[in-house]
């Protein structure tokens, strides 16, 4: 049922994944409560339309009618979002893969691991959730402590109990040649497929370590804490082909249980202000198939659950197995809402076929979501929902 949410198939595209963790308030910024009995929407807040977006606006948050007023066209909100959990671990796993299994990949290892061949680090995450499943390979992190970029570097040698002093560079690029060599030929004579099977992949990842060492010296693989530190890898790592796919996170910790007006309203104002950055940093940088990152990128805004439509005694608001997210990008069929909160402040079924809403239609979940990513990164969404 993804047809109606994207319009093209295009194994070209990229992604990158922000992911708030712990539970946003979805009547900040995508869910219009007004009119339903019992939701707590927040002092000051509004309804706004920008094109065919319609979203809640309020003076503490000027950056999101700044970045609807400036990307509307290509902006695509689903609202009424089922994610059947009200538990942060399972949610988390059945927002980024449709199951609770544990096993299944997320849906960023998979659009990794369908450009495998063609990228040194198909799905990089530089912060956020990862669940890679078979698809390891697939898929680094940078690490909160820079691990990645000390591996590349050597650094890691010298962090041990024992630390090793490492090799000078001339040193190292003749052992590199030696093991690529080694590899080659340990693959040319394999008597068994097994064994051929090893060695190529030896020598694929030995390949991809080279790569990684040259890289170094164009980009910076240490990342942040900062939504636009992370971007900054994020846009490098797509621009320079090491990556399809990168995660980051939101700033914050969403997770409202006390205080939530107050403490969710600077969480959106920062993420969309994030936003509003990273879209720019897109459109000027050269992407790997067009005039900027931003013609062949598709950015996935989501959490991975929502919160309950009412205040508790703390003035915080519970978890909600009901959540809104966002995608921004060229494919997007944007200017758009897709769904809807009903009475209860549940999802609102809607015609799979049209996206339009219907009482006869199918519930919005996290493998709709799924389905329509890896349809837009030219997957056929059918061997994974």
């Amino acid at each position: 049922g993804s047809s109606a949410l994207a319009s093209a198939q295009d194994a070209t595209m990229k992604f990158i994944f922000v992911f708030a963790q712990g539970g946003w308030d979805a009547t900040r910024v995508f869910a219009d409560g007004f009119d339903i009995p019992g939701v707590s929407m927040e002092a000051g807040a509004s309804r706004a339309e920008i094109g065919g977006i319609s979203f809640i606006d309020h003076p503490n948050r000027p950056s999101v009618a700044q970045f609807f007023s400036q990307y509307y066209t290509d902006t695509l909100i689903i609202n009424g979002l089922l994610v059947p959990s009200i538990a942060h671990e399972i949610c988390t796993m059945l927002a980024m893969t449709g199951t609770s299994q544990g096993t299944a990949p997320d849906w960023a290892s998979i659009l990794g691991e369908h450009q495998r061949e063609q990228y040194t680090l198909p799905s990089l995450v530089v912060g956020g959730p990862s669940y890679p499943g078979p698809y390891v390979e697939a898929v680094a992190r940078t690490g909160v402590q820079q691990q990645l970029d000390h591996l590349i570097s050597g650094q890691a040698l010298t962090r041990g109990d024992m630390p090793v002093l490492p090799l000078r560079a001339p040193s190292e690029r003749i052992i590199d040649r030696y093991m690529l060599r080694r590899a080659s030929a340990e693959a040319f004579n394999a008597r068994t497929l097994p064994a051929q099977r090893l060695a190529d992949g030896y020598h694929a990842s030995l390949e991809k370590l080279t790569d990684l060492k040259d890289l170094q010296f164009v980009m910076d693989f240490t990342g942040g804490v900062s939504m636009e530190a992370q971007s900054d890898v994020a846009v490098d790592a797509l621009s320079l082909g090491v990556s399809r796919v990168v995660t980051i996170s939101a700033p914050g910790n969403w997770d409202t249980h006390g205080n939530n007006d107050a403490l969710q309203s600077p969480l959106w104002e920062n993420t969309f202000a994030g936003l509003g950055i990273l879209m720019e940093k897109l459109a000027r940088t050269p992407g790997e198939y067009s005039a900027s990152l931003a013609e062949e990128t598709t950015v996935v805004v989501l959490s991975e659950m929502g919160r309950t439509p009412s205040l508790n005694a703390q003035n915080g608001k519970d978890h909600h197995p009901i959540t809104s997210c966002m995608l921004v990008g060229p494919s997007v069929t944007g200017n758009r809402t897709v769904g809807a909160y009903d009475s209860q402040f549940f999802g609102q079924t809607i015609n799979p076929e049209t996206a339009e809403l219907s009482a006869t239609g199918q519930v919005l979940s996290a493998e709709t979501l799924g389905a329509t990513l890896l349809h837009l990164g030219g997957i056929d969404y059918t061997q994974y929902v």
